[in-house]
């Protein structure tokens, strides 16, 4: 049966107006059903609570508005986030923008592990799939974060695009109040693999020590800190697998212990990481101003120093001024966590009336310069000597005046033709030029309840009085509370 041509033009027509009717039906409706994939999609990759606007939809490109969102417990949101596709038919989503876009890291722990999947509700436990693009652009703030401390707000600017099919590469410049630096990156798709740059790096201690201390435990608990950092980095990290090394800068440093009154001004540091890994330097120069502690006084210290690990720090040599003299040490380490400090200290030149001064009670004065070899450990107890001495230097002279009656007589038969200048020495009537002095700490003869030994060599200031003395006094009992530098043992002294 022949069909009319009329009948065939009808049919076309009520074709034609059927997919008009459905690309229009499309068209108005495809704002919400795109919002649907995307809600869809994102949630399969893992997110959750999500919202946004999509206000612009198109093969060629895709505008969503308000985002907000959480991504393995991490909140996040951006003002605007776009696609755009040169070609519709591509596999790709094109260059995405965000615009605006703000994201809190805590860096202690201080909110959900977010690597701890079990721990999320329904829409947390997919595995985000690899999302084609061809370039990205990021702008907007990092929110740092930790308990009990205000927020910190970095602006960011990232950019990135593929460098061949199997590699990304890009640039990124953070900045904010005390904390300033530029990166650059490269990331292996097919190794997996992560090669970093950092430049320019610049941080202020005293708005980030809240932050600093979170991250590094430093001995005797929190200090007072503060300083400018400034430095630059470089790395690879594959899986597990991390290497990096850095130069890092310190200037107008400063560290006070609250606990203690420790306090440390003028700070500066050179320092280079071979192996940020495990925390290794070459040998480095550390240098600080004033060292105050209690009543003594450090000046124009100096150390070569290398980290040989996270606990572990070698001090190749260090040199200060103290009580009126000079100090070296030779080489020693530290392990910070066990709060303790083993050195030998060599002095040149200081000062006894200094020393003297730090002292409560002592039974006498005396001026002078001495020289010596001085092993010491300080920890939680206090200060320690070991087997050391200290020594009159030569070519100098030194005075002593006696306030202890009893001290040197007694014992001695008072018929003695020195018995009578030994009581004005004992009760500081006559002062002793001293042409030797000797202190031996800890010798090794000595018998046990002895800590020291001091010998005396000289004759009275008074030109009228011809009587030379000599001396050999014990200490009995430690030595290092007679210096009054944190033990409160009593000591005994003695004559021979």
């Amino acid at each position: 049966m022949a069909v009319s041509s009329s009948r065939i033009r009808r049919v076309a027509l009520a074709l034609g107006a059927l997919i008009a009717l459905a690309v229009g039906a499309l068209w108005l409706t495809r704002v919400p059903l795109t919002a649907s994939v995307i809600s869809a999609t994102l949630t399969r990759a893992g997110a959750t609570e999500v919202k946004f606007d999509v206000t612009d939809a198109s093969p060629w490109r895709l505008r969503m508005e308000n985002v907000d969102l959480r991504y393995r417990a991490r909140p996040f949101s951006a003002r605007e986030i776009s696609f755009e596709r040169t070609h519709w038919w591509s596999p790709s989503l094109g260059r995405v923008s965000v615009k605006e876009a703000r994201l809190p890291v805590a860096i202690d722990g201080s909110d959900t592990n977010p690597w701890a999947w079990a721990s999320y509700g329904a829409g947390g436990g997919g595995t985000a799939p690899a999302v084609p693009v061809d370039e990205i652009s990021i702008d907007g703030q990092l929110v740092i974060q930790a308990a009990s401390l205000p927020d910190q707000a970095l602006t960011i600017e990232l950019s990135a695009k593929a460098a061949g099919a199997q590699a990304w590469q890009g640039e990124m410049k953070a900045s904010g109040p005390g904390l300033a630096f530029r990166g650059a990156g490269r990331y292996d798709t097919a190794a997996k693999s992560v090669e970093f740059q950092l430049r320019d790096i610049a941080l202020d201690l005293s708005q980030w020590r809240g932050f600093v201390q979170r991250m590094v435990v430093l001995p005797g608990g929190n200090w007072d800190l503060a300083g400018k950092f400034t430095g630059s980095a470089e790395g690879r990290i594959a899986g597990k697998e991390f290497a990096g090394t850095a130069q890092v800068q310190l200037r107008e440093g400063r560290a006070r212990h609250p606990g203690t009154g420790v306090a440390i001004e003028g700070i500066e540091a050179d320092l280079e990481f071979t192996d940020l890994d495990h925390f290794r330097s070459k040998p480095g120069a550390v240098r600080a101003a004033k060292l105050t502690s209690g009543g003594l006084t450090l000046t124009d210290i100096a150390a070569d120093i290398e980290f040989a690990g996270w606990d572990r720090v070698v001090v190749h040599g260090a040199a200060f001024s103290a009580l009126g003299g000079k100090v070296t040490t030779e080489p020693f380490r530290l392990v910070p966590s066990q709060r303790e400090l083993a050195a030998t200290l060599l002095l040149d030149g200081i000062d006894v009336e200094q020393v003297l001064a730090l002292t409560e009670d002592l039974p006498g004065r005396a001026t002078g310069r001495v020289d010596g070899r001085l092993p010491i450990r300080v920890d939680d107890g206090g200060l320690r000597l070991g087997t050391g001495w200290l020594e009159l230097k030569k070519g100098v002279q030194a005075e002593l005046q006696l306030n202890a009656q009893g001290m040197l007589t007694r014992g001695m038969d008072p018929r003695s033709p020195t018995f009578a200048v030994m009581q004005k020495v004992e009760s500081g009537l006559l002062r002793l030029r001293l042409g030797e002095m000797r202190l031996e700490v800890r010798p090794p003869d000595a018998p046990p309840g002895r800590s020291a030994t001091l010998r005396l060599a000289g004759e009275p200031t008074d030109p009228q009085v011809k009587a030379p003395v000599k001396l050999d006094l014990n200490v009995n009992g430690p030595i290092e509370a007679l210096l009054n530098l944190g033990l409160n043992s009593r000591v005994r002294s003695g004559v021979k």
